[in-house]
Protein backbone atom coordinates (compact mmCIF):
# COMPACT_ATOMS: atom_id res chain seq x y z
CA UNK A 1 0.00 0.00 0.00
CA UNK A 2 1.28 3.45 -0.83
CA UNK A 3 1.69 6.26 1.63
CA UNK A 4 0.84 9.79 0.59
CA UNK A 5 3.73 12.21 0.64
CA UNK A 6 3.14 15.67 2.02
CA UNK A 7 3.51 18.27 -0.67
CA UNK A 8 5.72 21.17 0.33
CA UNK A 9 6.22 24.22 -1.76
CA UNK A 10 9.88 24.89 -2.52
CA UNK A 11 11.02 28.38 -1.68
CA UNK A 12 14.54 29.30 -2.69
CA UNK A 13 16.93 30.56 -0.03
CA UNK A 14 17.21 34.00 -1.63
CA UNK A 15 13.50 34.54 -2.15
CA UNK A 16 12.15 38.06 -1.80
CA UNK A 17 10.30 37.24 1.42
CA UNK A 18 13.40 35.75 2.98
CA UNK A 19 15.48 38.76 1.99
CA UNK A 20 12.91 41.17 3.45
CA UNK A 21 12.82 39.16 6.68
CA UNK A 22 16.61 39.18 6.92
CA UNK A 23 16.76 42.94 6.32
CA UNK A 24 14.13 43.55 9.00
CA UNK A 25 16.02 41.38 11.50
CA UNK A 26 19.45 42.76 10.64
CA UNK A 27 19.21 45.84 12.89
CA UNK A 28 18.30 43.60 15.81
CA UNK A 29 21.02 41.02 15.19
CA UNK A 30 23.72 43.46 14.13
CA UNK A 31 22.79 46.68 15.92
CA UNK A 32 26.35 47.43 17.06
CA UNK A 33 27.80 46.83 13.60
CA UNK A 34 25.11 48.97 11.95
CA UNK A 35 25.78 51.83 14.39
CA UNK A 36 29.53 51.54 13.77
CA UNK A 37 28.89 51.65 10.01
CA UNK A 38 26.76 54.79 10.41
CA UNK A 39 29.51 56.37 12.51
CA UNK A 40 32.11 55.49 9.87
CA UNK A 41 29.92 56.94 7.11
CA UNK A 42 29.48 60.15 9.10
CA UNK A 43 33.23 60.54 9.63
CA UNK A 44 33.92 59.83 5.94
CA UNK A 45 31.35 62.49 5.04
CA UNK A 46 32.84 65.04 7.47
CA UNK A 47 36.34 64.54 6.01
CA UNK A 48 35.02 64.81 2.45
CA UNK A 49 36.15 61.31 1.53
CA UNK A 50 32.70 60.30 0.32
CA UNK A 51 32.79 63.20 -2.16
CA UNK A 52 36.28 62.15 -3.22
CA UNK A 53 35.20 58.54 -3.74
CA UNK A 54 32.11 59.70 -5.62
CA UNK A 55 34.32 61.81 -7.89
CA UNK A 56 36.70 58.90 -8.47
CA UNK A 57 33.79 56.67 -9.40
CA UNK A 58 32.43 59.33 -11.74
CA UNK A 59 35.80 59.83 -13.40
CA UNK A 60 36.23 56.05 -13.68
CA UNK A 61 38.33 55.28 -16.73
CA UNK A 62 40.10 58.64 -16.67
CA UNK A 63 41.55 57.97 -13.22
CA UNK A 64 42.49 54.40 -14.10
CA UNK A 65 44.22 55.52 -17.31
CA UNK A 66 46.15 58.23 -15.45
CA UNK A 67 47.28 55.80 -12.73
CA UNK A 68 48.34 53.28 -15.37
CA UNK A 69 50.32 55.98 -17.20
CA UNK A 70 52.10 56.99 -13.99
CA UNK A 71 52.84 53.43 -12.86
CA UNK A 72 54.07 52.31 -16.27
CA UNK A 73 56.44 55.27 -16.66
CA UNK A 74 60.15 54.54 -16.85
CA UNK A 75 60.81 56.37 -13.57
CA UNK A 76 58.19 54.41 -11.64
CA UNK A 77 59.35 51.06 -13.03
CA UNK A 78 62.91 51.91 -12.01
CA UNK A 79 61.78 53.05 -8.55
CA UNK A 80 59.80 49.83 -8.05
CA UNK A 81 62.76 47.70 -9.14
CA UNK A 82 65.11 49.54 -6.78
CA UNK A 83 62.58 49.28 -3.95
CA UNK A 84 62.21 45.53 -4.48
CA UNK A 85 65.98 45.10 -4.60
CA UNK A 86 66.45 46.97 -1.32
CA UNK A 87 63.56 45.16 0.35
CA UNK A 88 65.12 41.82 -0.63
CA UNK A 89 68.44 43.01 0.75
CA UNK A 90 66.83 44.15 4.01
CA UNK A 91 65.37 40.69 4.59
CA UNK A 92 68.89 39.26 4.50
CA UNK A 93 70.37 41.64 7.10
CA UNK A 94 70.82 40.05 10.52
CA UNK A 95 69.05 42.45 12.89
CA UNK A 96 70.98 41.16 15.92
CA UNK A 97 74.34 41.77 14.23
CA UNK A 98 73.24 45.25 13.18
CA UNK A 99 72.10 45.99 16.73
CA UNK A 100 75.45 44.79 18.09
CA UNK A 101 77.38 47.03 15.67
CA UNK A 102 75.28 50.07 16.62
CA UNK A 103 75.62 49.31 20.33
CA UNK A 104 79.40 48.91 19.94
CA UNK A 105 79.64 52.26 18.13
CA UNK A 106 78.43 54.05 21.26
CA UNK A 107 81.27 52.65 23.34
CA UNK A 108 85.00 53.36 23.14
CA UNK A 109 86.37 54.62 19.83
CA UNK A 110 88.26 51.84 18.01
CA UNK A 111 91.90 52.30 17.05
CA UNK A 112 92.98 52.70 13.44
CA UNK A 113 94.49 49.22 13.59
CA UNK A 114 91.16 47.73 14.76
CA UNK A 115 89.35 49.59 11.98
CA UNK A 116 91.90 48.29 9.46
CA UNK A 117 91.31 44.71 10.62
CA UNK A 118 87.56 45.15 10.22
CA UNK A 119 87.96 46.79 6.81
CA UNK A 120 90.19 43.93 5.63
CA UNK A 121 87.47 41.32 6.24
CA UNK A 122 85.86 39.68 3.23
CA UNK A 123 82.38 41.03 4.06
CA UNK A 124 83.65 44.59 4.60
CA UNK A 125 85.47 44.53 1.26
CA UNK A 126 82.32 43.24 -0.43
CA UNK A 127 80.32 46.07 1.17
CA UNK A 128 82.93 48.65 0.17
CA UNK A 129 82.95 47.33 -3.40
CA UNK A 130 79.16 47.59 -3.49
CA UNK A 131 79.27 51.12 -2.08
CA UNK A 132 81.85 52.18 -4.67
CA UNK A 133 79.76 50.55 -7.40
CA UNK A 134 76.69 52.46 -6.21
CA UNK A 135 78.71 55.69 -6.23
CA UNK A 136 79.69 54.94 -9.85
CA UNK A 137 76.05 54.36 -10.81
CA UNK A 138 74.94 57.60 -9.12
CA UNK A 139 77.86 59.50 -10.65
CA UNK A 140 76.96 58.25 -14.13
CA UNK A 141 73.33 59.28 -13.57
CA UNK A 142 74.40 62.75 -12.39
CA UNK A 143 76.71 63.10 -15.40
CA UNK A 144 73.90 62.12 -17.75
CA UNK A 145 71.56 64.59 -16.05
CA UNK A 146 74.12 67.39 -16.38
CA UNK A 147 74.69 66.56 -20.07
CA UNK A 148 70.94 66.75 -20.74
CA UNK A 149 70.73 70.13 -18.94
CA UNK A 150 73.57 71.56 -21.04
CA UNK A 151 71.77 70.80 -24.31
Amino acid sequence: MTVAVDFREFTPVDSRGDLIRRVEQAPIEHAEAVLAAYDLLQRLHEKGLLDLLNGLLSAGDTVVNHVVDVVSSKEMVTALRIGLTFSNLLTLIDADALHAVIAEAGKETPSLLALGKQAASKDARRGLATAVGLLNVFGAALSKQQTEKDR
